[in-house]
């Protein structure tokens, strides 16, 4: 592993520093910790106390101004990564800009990043590459500052043809690497006629930077792209690269937030020597769901339920997760468990309704509490009794205008 790939593996870490499902799959655990501890049970809360103590190294001495970048940078992060805080919040609490916050967030993160790097051992380094931090830098991309500008982003759904999105992107991609991605690139396999139901600014970015995988890429790499209809609802766009060792991993990144933003279904699948990225796009205006449950299978189960009806559903496992969400897709309306870890259903539909920027979702309990009284009382559109029950779902997501009520039947 080179330092590029340790960068931004320890700040995807940090990113979900509070999913422990998340993170017990991460292929950095292992590596961070010792070869006893990773076989611990505990090996999450000892990845996260590696991380506390890390970040404590770069507490300054005592008596250092307050005002210093050193305790800017040793806040901030503490606050971003061990206590959990919004940024909106960390700029209230230590009166700074935004800007200034990105500034010395990412300031603490090298020094951050530098300090696990050195304690990880020397036969997991990639050493012979050189490097050069000031370009290292410049090139890596914050997720976090693309996040915070795409909260406001007030998303435009109209239908448009895919094939001339494409070629946009390939323009901007042409434009901005300085080199002739066609003959490179395999068009004949997308539909010429195919319209899509996007964001067209957000889609010719995440295409731009899936493009850019390739076009800062190896010479020789090369992109195989298709489309097809899956269903009524939805088509798929496909990009097959043929030249994996070279993509670009932060321009994929940066991608699936620009789909994700916008209920664009995307994921990446790797074979040996190849690269396959899928994309399912929506042919016609999609209402979008955020469900919020503890349990994966219970998010899964909805998710199936509603795919067929056009619907795209999101799942958070936690408030933290929930409220990063519902931030970023600004979903129609929320599948709410009352029986949640840490903070319940209850005081989650508080905090909701108490939003300006949020109190017009309609929630809708879920729940195995027989509580359809309370519910109302708290401002909730519906109740849902669990075991969920597919008819009884479908049936009041009907009646508030989701589902529409022709398909409802034929479905």
């Amino acid at each position: 592993m080179d330092k590029m790939q340790f960068r931004n593996s320890v700040k995807d870490i940090l990113n979900h520093i509070s999913d422990a499902a998340y993170l017990e799959n991460h292929n950095l655990l292992s590596r961070l910790l010792t070869a006893e501890d990773a076989r611990q049970a505990n090996r999450i809360r000892l990845l996260r106390n590696k991380i506390s103590e890390s970040i404590d190294v770069l507490r300054p001495p005592e008596n250092t101004p307050a005002n210093v970048a050193e305790w800017r940078c040793y806040q901030i992060l503490t606050l971003r990564y061990l206590n959990l805080m919004e940024f909106h919040q960390i700029e209230e609490k230590l009166g700074l800009s935004q800007r200034q916050v990105q500034r010395d967030l990412k300031k603490g993160l090298d020094a951050l990043i530098s300090i696990l790097w050195s304690q990880l051992p020397p036969q997991e380094k990639d050493l012979d590459q050189t490097e050069n931090p000031g370009e290292e830098i410049s090139d890596s991309i914050d997720l976090d500052m693309i996040k915070e500008e795409l909260i406001n982003w007030e998303t435009t759904y109209d239908l448009y043809n895919l094939n001339q999105i494409i070629e946009q992107a390939v323009q901007l991609c042409e434009s901005l690497l300085k080199t002739d991605l066609h003959d490179r690139i395999d068009f004949s396999e997308v539909e010429r006629d195919l319209n899509v139901m996007v964001d067209q600014i957000l889609t010719k970015q995440g295409l731009y930077k899936i493009l850019a995988m390739i076009g800062s890429g190896a010479a020789d790499s090369t992109i195989q792209m298709r489309s097809r209809k899956i269903s009524s609802h939805f088509a798929e766009l496909s990009f097959e690269f043929n030249n994996s060792p070279q993509l670009q991993l932060d321009n994929w990144q940066v991608a699936q937030l620009f789909f994700t933003i916008q209920g664009v279904s995307n994921c990446m699948s790797e074979e040996t020597g190849c690269t396959t990225i899928s994309l399912i796009m929506p042919l016609m205006q999609q209402n979008s769901c955020l469900v919020i449950d503890d349990v994966a299978s219970v998010r899964r189960l909805i998710e199936r339920m509603l795919g067929s009806y056009g619907i795209q559903v999101f799942g958070a496992g936690n408030h933290q997760e929930a409220m990063n969400l519902v931030q970023l897709i600004k979903p129609d309306f929320i599948l709410l468990d009352i029986l949640m870890p840490k903070m319940d259903g209850w005081q989650m539909i508080k905090n909701l309704k108490s939003n300006p920027e949020t109190s017009d979702i309609p929630v809708i309990i879920c729940s195995v509490l027989y509580e359809p009284e309370l519910s109302q009382q708290v401002g909730a559109a519906g109740y849902i009794r669990k075991p969920i029950n597919r008819i009884e779902l479908i049936q009041i997501l009907q009646e508030k205008g989701f589902i529409r009520a022709d398909l409802a039947g034929a479905v």
